[in-house]
């Protein structure tokens, strides 16, 4: 790119274009100073064109490439939902180009996905439209996210499920195998997430101190923060009478060999129901149950979103409507 004078007097930057030919643009001026501060604000707004400049990909390829992608970093069942997430999108927008998906246009999608399932599944997918529209932008697929101009939907609250120490007790009876007993125990009483539950090792219980420490070297954790839960009376008595019979890295198995996580969703369903409990319980639902006995005992709400390792407090928040008590000494302060 450079300034040249023609016989008008008049200046002139001569420069390529996109496809590579040699073209040029007036100045419109026939004083240098003006010309080249022309010149530089010319090549400020190329500069900021070639940076917008998205590479083109279609919808299904970019899903294969994001889907490889999700392998190496997410669980199985989080891969597994993203697959069907793409599904949807591409069969209701077909194997358009990514930049094709507009605001307005997954405005549209949002509102046809309402009509079909629940706000929750809709602002889970959601969720993930805006975690893989920053990978587009990453790799130059997209400008921007258009994600972040769409309005949230706002979800009922709605407290998690938890057990009644009664209810508890009946799964326990109605489990047979002392493997499961023991993962059940234990999970309740640390709040490990299930995968955190099956694919713990000895390597991070720390007896010494009672503690089980989740440092992201044998399973990432949901916040990719590293924490330590301690571990009471019956959580420490679970893993040290398993350490002794133990032959497995793992701390928890069944019949000597590693728990899958798609088993132990399975199994819990089925010992579920032979025990009559809610068929809407899960093993996500002992985590539920470690906060929600906690909140009942008096702990602190940001106690609880240390050990159950959130990000925001917000998340944790929902459990403290089993608290009212607080509430109560609020207004019975009023007496006095």
């Amino acid at each position: 790119m450079f300034l040249s004078k023609r016989s008008n007097g008049v200046y002139y930057i001569f420069y390529e274009n996109n496809s590579g030919k040699k073209t040029c643009i007036s100045t419109k001026t026939r004083l240098k100073c003006e010309a080249l501060s022309f010149l530089t604000s010319f090549e400020q707004k190329l500069k900021v064109k070639e940076a917008l400049k998205t590479i083109p990909v279609t919808l299904k390829d970019f899903s294969f490439e994001y889907l490889k992608y999700s392998e190496s970093i997410h669980s199985v069942n989080t891969t597994k939902s993203l697959k069907s997430f793409f599904h949807n999108l591409i069969s209701y927008f077909g194997n358009c180009q990514l930049t094709d998906l507009s605001k307005d246009k997954l405005s549209d999608y949002s509102q046809e996905r309402l009509k079909q399932v629940s706000s929750y599944v809709v602002k889970r997918e959601f969720a993930y439209l805006s975690v893989v529209s920053n990978y587009a932008v990453g790799k130059k697929y997209l400008n921007e996210n258009p994600v972040k101009e769409i309005k949230k939907i706002k979800l009922p609250e709605k407290l998690p499920l938890f057990f009644s120490e009664t209810d508890f007790q009946i799964l326990l009876n109605a489990t047979d195998s002392k493997d499961l007993r023991d993962l059940f125990i234990f999970g309740i009483n640390t709040g490990l997430r299930e995968m955190e539950l099956i694919t713990l090792r000895w390597s991070q219980i720390d007896f010494k101190n009672r503690l089980v420490i989740l440092d992201n070297r044998n399973h990432l954790t949901k916040s990719k923060k590293i924490r330590n839960v301690p571990l009471n009376l019956k959580a420490l008595q679970v893993v040290t009478e398993r350490q002794i019979s133990s032959t497995s890295e793992f701390v928890f198995t069944y019949n000597s060999e590693p728990i899958k996580q798609h088993f132990i969703s399975h199994k819990f369903k089925k010992i579920i129901i032979k025990a009559g409990l809610n068929p809407k319980l899960n093993v996500h639902s002992l985590r539920h149950t470690f906060a929600s006995w906690l909140v009942q005992s008096g702990v602190s709400i940001y106690s609880i979103q240390k050990l159950l390792g959130h990000s925001d407090l917000r998340i944790t928040s929902i459990y403290s409507h089993l608290r009212s008590e607080d509430l109560m000494d609020s207004v019975n302060k009023l007496n006095n």
